[in-house]
């Protein structure tokens, strides 16, 4: 046989198995096009010269990265349920003459042929898309991009190498599944008749107990960034127990809804009922991968829209001055800073200076409205890690002595118990009332314990082993918030090797007189050492001026703190906010795209799923024509199956998205964006839209699962006529 014999097999085969072969088509093209534009986005000068550079390119990497592993399984899916429908083809050249040496030309080359059309289109569609990829990210960031088109020959170069690995392995499976089949039962593959699906009730209710015991895990997180082990059993334990309880569970559920006999024995039950089992037992894994990729897409989805959506609030709540200085001051100091100032006044004059001389070079001062309200607003601070005590706030517990180690990252989480670890900030009520414009006072041994989201219900505080305390005015309950001085919860110290209050829940203590309040030179330095407590003197100003003239404030007053000894930290809330909002733009984004690559592969595995079902139910309803069953029946069992079938991982996906919407909660806590009410919103919005997506998808596949069962014998039973 000449090689040109194979090449015209080769695409003779590709020709009259089109149904098959253009869906494997566009998997491989879309995976081909989203590689290529992650990996252009990666390496974009547009992209290396927005806000986060310093973030986004690596983001962009592991886009890249998931997807090239993401594409094997799915593309070995596609591919499977392609060989598994040619078989009977391919046995049928081995009964003609063709030995297996010659089907293996024939395949290699097809491979051949599908490997060069899919990175041919999909690098071309990668290169189109990916200019207007780039446009829309930058778009999300609010910036401008330049509009200079070009191929990225190194992408082209990495996905013809990458591609070219996974064909391979591609080849090699479907090589091995025909080296395995004899020619008889190649030909006879569609033939073969199947056992009834036994009824495992021991893996049913392993199922059950993987399921809650992922639920479980979920529940208990509290830390992300200290438990990704936890969140990775989370998973497992979720995709695991997923599978089980579609391969095992609902085969059981169908068993025991066949033996009951009154419900059984109807038309409408009969035969949706006996194909469910073994639909369960055949297509359970199937079935178990769509609802983990629509579990997916619902959480990241979720994520990314309500962290995006309250980037803004986050960034005004954390940051609502456009400058801020913080200065360490240490304890054998604070007294002579507290009365005299002596450790800040040539901080404080500085940049007063510096912000007085930028912006009357840039045309903006304060008689022309240049600076707002609030202007050089300076506050003291006691900042240290405390204990509530069945919500009793316990200054006397030595934090040592906690499961809390700083800079290990190895605890539990910030409770435990009755015990919780927060982080409290104490300031003087003359620095409260100033900070949050307020005229409120306070008695003697009094004090405002103000909780970020909640309310100190204790009218107490305790202070020392004796259990003496002071006081909390009721009237706390009623002032305003410190959203004022809430840039203090941004732990700056974490970057000199002390602790990270990363995910802590903070507390403002109010008090009459900050330093007699500690205790003096001797109580500040006990609060240091078992409580990790620091002194700091924080400065905010409100500024209106160009960009350039905030960002040239912002580098010369950090130069001008950075020359002192004390520990120091400068904020710009342009530039932090930029940073953010490209944090949260970039996560917005490949979210974006791999959930439209989810929902692509979702479709796909539906409509495989659709077509090898088809040709297997083509003699079941012909039979079941010729023994009475009416064509309205039929059509009536038929959408009763397939709507029960296909309905079942979206709700088992609704159900694993409210139990792990903890996991989702907390990673928004982790980014800051502690906003649950927003979370639920979303997450409900979401669930919805992508029901109404996936029941068009439903549809548009089950029409081709229509028109498979329609041939046979040339009649139309599923037309609904009842004929």
């Amino acid at each position: 046989m000449t090689r040109g014999f194979y090449n015209r097999l080769a695409w003779t085969g590709i020709q009259k198995n089109r149904q098959l072969y253009y869906p494997y088509f566009l998997s491989g093209i879309v995976m081909v096009m989203v590689f290529y534009i992650f990996h252009f986005l990666a390496t974009s000068e547009v992209v290396h010269n927005l806000p986060g550079k310093a973030v986004l390119p690596y983001l962009f990497y592991i886009g890249e990265g998931a997807v090239g592993l993401f594409s094997i399984p799915f593309l070995f899916y596609t591919n499977s349920s392609l060989i598994r429908k040619r078989k009977k083809e391919l046995g049928l050249y081995n009964i003609l003459g063709m030995n297996k040496r010659n089907i293996f030309s024939v395949l290699f080359r097809e491979t051949l042929i599908s490997y060069g059309i899919v990175v041919t289109v999909g690098i071309f569609a990668g290169f189109l898309f990916s200019k207007a990829a780039e446009l829309v990210l930058v778009n999300i960031m609010g910036r401008q991009a330049g509009y200079r088109i070009y191929v990225d020959w190194k992408g082209a170069f990495v996905v013809l190498v990458v591609f070219a690995v996974i064909y391979l392995m591609i080849l090699a499976n479907a090589l091995w599944q025909i080296h395995a089949n004899d020619p008889i039962e190649l030909l006879h593959s569609d033939m073969q008749g199947e056992r009834p699906p036994k009824s495992r009730m021991l893996l049913t209710v392993l199922s059950l107990v993987l399921i809650g015991a992922g639920y479980g895990a979920s529940a208990a997180v509290t830390a992300v960034e200290y438990q990704l082990a936890q969140i990775f059993v989370t998973a497992v334990l979720l995709i695991t127990g997923t599978f089980l309880l579609f391969i095992c569970a609902f085969v059981v559920l169908c068993r025991v809804l066949q033996k009951n006999r009154a419900y059984y024995y109807q038309t409408s039950h009969f035969v949706t009922i006996s194909t469910m089992a073994y639909r369960m037992k055949r297509s359970g894994a199937s079935l178990a991968a769509i609802c983990v990729l629509v579990t997916l897409v619902l959480v990241a989805c979720s994520f990314s829209v309500s962290f995006y959506a309250g980037s803004m609030e986050v960034l005004q709540r954390t940051y609502p001055y456009d400058l801020s200085v913080r200065v360490e001051i240490p304890v054998e100091k604070i007294g002579n800073e507290l009365t005299k100032g002596t450790c800040t006044a040539g901080y404080r004059s500085g940049i007063d200076t510096i912000i007085g001389s930028v912006l009357t070079d840039s045309g903006q001062d304060a008689g022309q409205g240049g600076v707002r309200q609030a202007d050089g607003c300076a506050v003291h601070f006691a900042n240290m890690l405390a204990m509530l005590v069945d919500g009793r706030l316990d200054l006397a517990r030595d934090m040592r002595d906690t499961w809390f180690t700083p800079g290990s990252g190895l605890y539990p989480g910030w409770t435990e118990g009755n015990e919780e670890i927060v982080w409290l900030h104490v300031l003087s009520l003359e620095a409260y009332n100033r900070l949050c414009r307020t005229t409120e006072t306070l008695g003697e041994d009094e004090v405002f314990v103000i909780l970020e989201n909640g309310e100190y219900r204790s009218d107490r505080i305790v202070l020392n082993d004796s259990g003496a305390g002071v006081n909390v005015n009721p009237a706390a309950k009623a002032v305003p918030a410190i959203t004022d001085v809430s840039i203090s919860l941004d732990d700056g110290r974490a970057k000199d090797d002390r602790i990270t209050a990363h995910g802590c829940r903070n507390v403002f203590l109010v008090v009459r007189d900050l330093y007699d309040f500690m205790g003096g030179v001797e109580g500040s330095a006990a609060y240091a050492q078992k409580n990790y407590m620091a002194y700091d003197w924080e400065y905010y100003w409100n500024l209106s001026a160009p960009e350039e003239a905030l960002y040239a404030v912002y580098d010369q007053v950090e130069a001008h703190i950075r020359t002192g000894a004390d520990k120091t930290a400068c904020y710009l809330r342009l530039e932090r906010g930029e940073n953010y909002y490209a944090l949260a733009g970039a996560v917005l984004f490949i979210a974006v795209v791999m959930d439209l690559v989810f929902v692509a592969v979702t479709a796909l595995i539906m409509y495989y799923k659709q077509i090898s079902e088809g040709y297997e139910d083509q003699r079941r309803f012909s039979i079941m024509r010729k023994v009475g069953m009416t064509g309205k029946e039929i059509r009536a069992s038929i959408n009763s199956q397939m709507l029960t079938v296909f309905a079942l991982p979206l709700l088992v996906a609704g159900v694993h998205l409210i139990f792990t919407s903890n996991i989702v909660y907390m990673m928004q806590k982790m980014v800051v964006a502690d906003n649950k009410p927003l979370m639920i919103r979303v997450m409900v919005v979401t669930y919805l839209l992508f029901a109404a997506v996936y029941s068009l998808v439903y549809v548009m596949t089950s029409r081709t699962y229509y028109r498979i069962v329609n041939r046979a014998s040339g009649s139309r039973y599923c037309g609904g006529n009842g004929s």
